[in-house]
This record gives C-alpha cells, sequence and structure tokens, in this order.
C-alpha cells in the first residue's frame, strides 16, 4: 500500500523537462525586457502575460501570469557582465533572518533585497487578479541566487502562496548549511540546473561555508542529455557538475548556454 502510494505521487515531484525548458525562456525574457510593452524577444513566449518589469539600481526581474501553468512567475535577471561578477562576489556571509544560525551571502542578499518589496507587493496583485496563488520562481546566474532567496521568504513568511514550480539555472552556492537545511525543511520540489563545466556553480567555495540546495540536474556539454544527481544528504554529487573540481570548472561559455539558449543581454535580438 505505501509502495503504490508512493508511485502515485512520485509524478508530481519528477524533473519536467519541458518545464524547465519554460523556465529557461523566462529566465533568458528577463535579460531582454525593459518594459511590460517590450514582449517580443526570441524567448518571449505569446501564451505569457508580462505585468511588470521590477528594476532598482541594477537589480532586475519579470513578473506576470503563465496561462499554460496558472501560475504567477517571477524570473530574476542575472548579471550583465558575468565576468565581472564573478570577480567580485562578496563571499562575506550576513544573518538576516530570526534564525540568526541562517546566512547568506552579502552581495546576493543585497541585489535581491533592493526588489523585493516591490516583488511582494506584486504578487499579491497577481494573485487577487488571476484567482491562483501558485507560484512560478525561476532565474539564472545572479537571478537564481535571487530566485533562492525569493523562495525561501515564500515557505518561511508568506504562506498564504504554493510554490508550484521553482527552477534555477548555473546558481551560485547562497547560503550556509543552516540556510539549506532549513529550506528542504519546508519540502519545497526545486530543481537547480547545471551545465557541464559551468564555472558559477562552484562559487562561493565550500571551503568558506556555503553549499548548494539540493535536486541538482546535471547536462552534458551540448545539452542533449541530462543526469539527476544524488544530492539529497546534503553533499554535492562527485559525478555530476562536481566532478570537473577544483581544476576544471572554468567555463563562462557553458554558463551562457543552458538548454540550447544563449543566455544574457548579448542574445536580446528584436
Amino acid at each position: 500500500m505505501y509502495l503504490l502510494l508512493l508511485l502515485l505521487l512520485l509524478p508530481c515531484y519528477a524533473y519536467d523537462e519541458n518545464i524547465a525548458k519554460q523556465a529557461i525562456n523566462l529566465s533568458q525574457a528577463s535579460y531582454c525586457v525593459s518594459s511590460i510593452d517590450q514582449w517580443d524577444c526570441p524567448t518571449c513566449d505569446p501564451s505569457i502575460t508580462l505585468e511588470y518589469v521590477v528594476e532598482e539600481n541594477g537589480s532586475q526581474a519579470i513578473q506576470g501570469y503563465d496561462s499554460t501553468t496558472n501560475t504567477i512567475f517571477t524570473a530574476f535577471r542575472g548579471s550583465s557582465n558575468i565576468q565581472n561578477w564573478i570577480e567580485n562576489i562578496q563571499v562575506k556571509k550576513i544573518a538576516p533572518y530570526t534564525n540568526t544560525s541562517v546566512e547568506v551571502e552579502k552581495g546576493f542578499y543585497k541585489a535581491y533585497n533592493l526588489i523585493k518589496p516591490q516583488i511582494i507587493e506584486n504578487l499579491g496583485v497577481l494573485k487577487n487578479k488571476y484567482k491562483t496563488k501558485q507560484l512560478f520562481i525561476t532565474g539564472h546566474s545572479l537571478g537564481a541566487a535571487m530566485g533562492t532567496l525569493l523562495g525561501y521568504d515564500i515557505v518561511t513568511l508568506y504562506t498564504e502562496y504554493d510554490i508550484k514550480h521553482f527552477v534555477n539555472f548555473g546558481s551560485p552556492r547562497v547560503g550556509n548549511e543552516f540556510f539549506v537545511d532549513n529550506f528542504h525543511s519546508y519540502d519545497i520540489t526545486s530543481y537547480r540546473i547545471t551545465h557541464y563545466y559551468d564555472i558559477v556553480p562552484h562559487v562561493p567555495e565550500e571551503f568558506l561555508g556555503y553549499l548548494h540546495i539540493s535536486n541538482e540536474i546535471w547536462y552534458n556539454e551540448a545539452n542533449t542529455e541530462y543526469k539527476i544527481c544524488d544530492d539529497t544528504n546534503g553533499e554535492e554529487d562527485d559525478t555530476c557538475s562536481n566532478s570537473c573540481a577544483p581544476l576544471h570548472c572554468t567555463s563562462t561559455k557553458d554558463h551562457l548556454n543552458y538548454l540550447n539558449v544563449q543566455m544574457g543581454n548579448d542574445y536580446c535580438i528584436h
């Protein structure tokens, strides 16, 4: 009986590449859109209703309604200059939560906190307009880190919402062990997608006390095959992205291509 129940529940938590492709299109669109009347980029899906472009001092996200999944989406933009951003990551941790054991990287939190108030306010408006509390959260690079912080806030503070889809791409490590443990104690079905030798998933370094959230999906160099990684015990799977550590995880090229979608401002051809 227990096995049957487990099998019935399994599809709800299985990795869905179609959802991932939808997420990567939204993530790339977040680089390209600067106003709500500009929904004409190569990855701007016409089934999506763009409602908000939130920007403050370099931090940006897009929000709206996805009719195919009946979700309110938030997609966070990554850095406009990947190499400079990597070189200037602030490895200092801060403890901005009630539980002071939970620490996150200072720069990621600062970037997120710049637009958090507007993001949360917009979620309330969209929930009332579209009559759904289901959320779709995504982002690439720095945007993936910001999406992780929003996901944490949703499950700990804004519990009137449910996270239906949480998919990020090329995320750096965001917080410490207590952050990761607390994140997963809320049973979030999240997917952290990595691509071959992408450099960003390997910063900030583990020896500085940073860990990844679980459920890594690692794609090969050609983005034609993926592996569902075994990292649910809190440790990274050394047969996935971490297999190239510490000497070969240096590719910015792999960071700028996910699911064969070129990422970043340079690929916003209208």
